[in-house]
């Protein structure tokens, strides 16, 4: 039995057999870095065993299939750059055991699923870079494990969800260029582990709460191009990180 496909950087062309799920044992699948094109066949969803799928840099499209759901054991699924289009499924939630969810520089649409909340294995979440629309769904706050959110370049509105201070976990938020309002919560200031924090082109507004100087790891603050009043808190001074 196959349980290993690695076909990384061959300059394959083509697309990607609907047979393949025939590999019923495969528990790692890696395409990347290859100009396959069309899109990625609904069959993939049979292949039960699959923990690490990698079909990133080629030049796939349509969208995510809902099938997908059905990779109950995945740890790592990277699709980021390719041109994949439409919504991101809600099934995405059945993944259960994934740790690293890569959707970046695609063309997807829609809002970010509530059900992402349901990854409480996941400790990156990359979906930079798309045309994502919508709020940051407040569920993100039972991602515990959650150490890198990156959902910068998209076209998300509404306010960051206060609940984003029970990511306690998390080192790395860039959520720049986007259209996000209201003002920054102060539940920020419980990010404890937080080293890089990227606000800057977006709308938000308000002042910037004292809370900001209890993120004692910080080394890297950008939030320009906003909206901001009021005077910088002086427990600004208590990142000495900076």
């Amino acid at each position: 039995h196959v349980v290993a496909l690695q076909l990384t950087a061959n300059n394959l062309v083509g697309y990607i057999p609907s047979t393949m799920d025939d590999l019923s044992m495969l528990e790692t699948l890696d395409l990347s870095f290859n100009a396959l094109t069309r899109s990625i066949p609904s069959t993939m969803g049979n292949l039960s065993m699959l923990k690490t799928l990698d079909l990133s840099v080629n030049a796939l499209t349509g969208s995510i299939p809902s099938t997908m759901g059905n990779l109950t054991m995945l740890q790592a699924l990277d699709w980021s750059v390719n041109a994949l289009t439409g919504s991101i499924p809600s099934t995405i939630g059945d993944l259960s055991m994934l740790r690293d969810l890569y959707l970046y520089s695609n063309a997807l649409t829609g809002s970010i699923p509530s059900t992402v909340g349901n990854l409480s294995m996941l400790q990156s979440l990359d979906l930079n870079s798309n045309a994502l629309t919508g709020s940051i769904p407040s569920s993100v706050d039972h991602l515990s494990r959650l150490q890198s959110l990156y959902l910068f370049s998209n076209v998300l509105t509404g306010s960051i969800p206060s609940t984003i201070g029970d990511l306690s976990m998390l080192r790395h938020m860039y959520l720049y260029s986007n259209v996000l309002t209201g003002s920054l919560p102060s539940t920020i200031g419980d990010l404890s582990m937080l080293q890089y924090l990227d606000l800057n082109s977006n709308a938000l507004t308000g002042s910037i709460p004292s809370t900001i100087g209890d993120l004692s790891m910080l080394q890297y603050l950008d939030l320009n191009s906003n909206v901001l009043t009021g005077s910088i808190p002086s427990t600004v001074g208590n990142l000495s990180m900076l």
